[in-house]
């Protein structure tokens, strides 16, 4: 039996024969099985002020694409997508002769400036015993800080290629190139998409993997121009899990759709949320926005 189509009826009845009987009385055990429940009025400390559908974003500063610094051959991919990487994770390995190129640029710097500082120690012996003179000091002191400045530039270029500090310093002790480049993770996260596949060729800067920092989201509400004016920062924003906190509201209208975008930050449910996702949405007025009479 449709018990809600008897409550109907039964309200219905009430209705039509208000005028011969004052009430029609119903047992406990019909409450019961009509599902009744009698609950007392309280005011309302907030209230549903419109609908709206919102897409789920990542902040601009919780996203990162990995790309490869140098170009070469894509010859490993270690993560996929939905898998949690941590900043200075090894994600990919590509050959690449430009690598080689700067880890014997390096080489050759480190062992010239090892050079210049001998020849400036020795100077600066020869000088104080009055053998050399003081501009032939000068120049070897010239020409060791001219090998430090390209030892260090040379350092730079191999820490912006991906090497960590221990690798860089692994070479300076075993005068060994390394036959492959890792691609490491720049921010802790999730992987969101994979853009490159296993030996591909890679120009410089090409990206391999998308990575989010899915702590923290956003949520871009469009809501109706004419319901905006009702819309405030620090409003609630409810969903199915989460609820959200009105940060700023848009100063554009998108011709399209004739809607303005409300931003709104996740503050609680985000792990139920994914970037890209559609939702409705409920915009939520609290405090003095809920008037009198509101129960």
């Amino acid at each position: 039996m449709n018990w809600s189509n008897v409550l109907l009826s039964v309200i219905a009845l009430t209705f039509t024969v208000g005028a011969h009987a004052e009430s029609i009385r119903v047992s406990p055990g019909e409450i019961e099985n009509l599902g009744i429940r009698f609950e007392k009025l309280s005011p309302a400390s907030e209230v549903a002020t419109s609908e709206a559908t919102a897409r789920v974003i990542v902040p601009p500063t919780g996203e990162a694409i990995i790309g490869a610094p140098l170009s070469g051959l894509l010859t490993a991919l270690k993560v996929e997508v939905g898998d949690s990487v941590t900043r200075g994770q090894s994600l990919a390995e590509i050959m690449s002769p430009d690598f080689l190129a700067l880890q014997r640029e390096f080489l050759d710097a480190l062992n010239t400036q090892r050079l210049a500082q001998t020849e400036l120690e020795r100077d600066r012996q020869l000088h104080e015993e009055g053998i050399v003179s003081m501009r032939r000091l000068q120049e070897t002191t010239t020409r060791s800080m001219i090998a430090s400045a390209r030892l260090s530039e040379h350092r730079q270029l191999l820490a912006i290629a991906g090497l960590a500090a221990r690798e860089v310093e692994a070479l300076e002790t075993s005068q060994a190139l390394l036959q492959s480049l890792e691609i490491r993770a720049s921010i802790d996260g999730v992987i969101v998409e994979r853009m490159a596949t296993t030996g591909e060729r890679l120009e410089s800067m090409s990206p391999v993997y998308r990575i989010a920092d899915l702590t923290e989201l956003w949520l871009h509400i469009n809501v109706p121009q004419e319901q905006v004016t009702g819309v405030v920062p620090g409003m609630g924003v409810a969903g199915d899990g989460f609820v959200a906190e009105v940060t700023t509201i848009g100063r554009s209208i998108d011709p399209a759709t004739q809607s303005i975008v409300v931003r709104a930050r996740v503050t609680d449910g985000s792990e139920t949320l994914r970037p890209g996702q559609f939702i409705a949405v409920r915009m939520v007025a609290g405090g003095d926005a809920v008037g009198q009479g509101a129960w």
